[in-house]
């Protein structure tokens, strides 16, 4: 049975790290690990698995993991990986089991905790995202996206805004120059009704940063309450990025559909 070389292995590796899943498989299936053969090789199966999450085919990845498991243990990032196939194939409790045993092990580093607990979170566990994100933060109070993200967990779960607000001025204290996270704070506080602490909030951002911001949502708000406090220029800032993400993603859906 052909085994992947390890300067194959390698290249596979670096086409995921590249951000090019589809040149992974490719690498992979050519090199003898595809789904009917090198059972015996775990970590091709592993990356193949990686890859095809990736490539958003869920079945296939954990087919692939599946496999490399009954070899030998597999890394906690291929596990990881697999919840989030299980999870995408709705089979929910094997998900959420192997997300909590990964987030209770508490070996994980903080980006993969941070995995982790939005797993969770797309499972409709936003309480147990929660927790996770506090388990970060216990062990590393500097972790300014884990204080975020369980702000964003905390309104979802329905819990009082003003603690989403706490959580996300905490994040934004140990990232001032982060836009997410002022952007957030500033579309929470207009959702209070609180247009003058949204206004001190945005502070002096520039223009151009607003092409970082993804949220349309966020965007159209911010955009309502300038042009109610007659802030023109930065309020036509906000609305043509949101033409910018429609056209993006009209773009997306015609290639998709091609």
């Amino acid at each position: 049975m052909t085994h992947a070389s390890s300067a194959v292995l390698q290249q596979a590796r670096d086409a995921l790290a590249s951000g090019d899943p589809q040149n992974a498989v490719a690498l992979l299936a050519e090199s003898a690990v595809g789904p009917s053969k090198a059972d015996d090789n775990a970590e091709a199966l592993s990356l193949l698995g990686i890859a095809y999450q990736e490539c958003g085919q869920p079945f296939e990845a954990a087919d692939a993991i599946e496999r490399a498991s009954l070899i030998g243990p597999v890394c906690d990032e291929v596990r990881i990986a697999l919840a989030s196939a299980y999870a995408e194939l709705r089979r929910i409790d094997l998900a959420r089991e192997l997300y909590l045993q990964l987030a209770l092990s508490r070996r994980l580093s903080p980006p993969m905790m941070l995995q982790v607990a939005a797993g969770l979170a797309a499972i409709d566990a936003p309480e147990l995202a929660m927790n996770v994100c506090e388990w970060i933060t216990e062990k590393d109070d500097t972790v300014a996206q884990a204080y975020y993200d369980m702000g964003v967990y905390s309104a979802t779960s329905g819990n009082e805004l003003y603690l989403t607000e706490a959580l996300t001025r905490r994040a934004l204290q140990l990232e001032p120059c982060n836009v997410h996270f002022r952007i957030g704070l500033v579309s929470l506080l207009v959702q209070l009704h609180q247009d003058d602490q949204a206004l001190i909030a945005l502070g002096d951002i520039e223009e151009a940063k607003l092409a970082e911001v993804q949220s349309v949502s966020c965007l159209g708000r911010i955009a309502d309450m300038l042009r109610r406090n007659e802030h023109d220029s930065l309020a036509a800032a906000c609305e043509r990025q949101i033409e910018t993400l429609h056209q993006s993603n009209e773009l997306s859906r015609s290639e998709v559909q091609r």
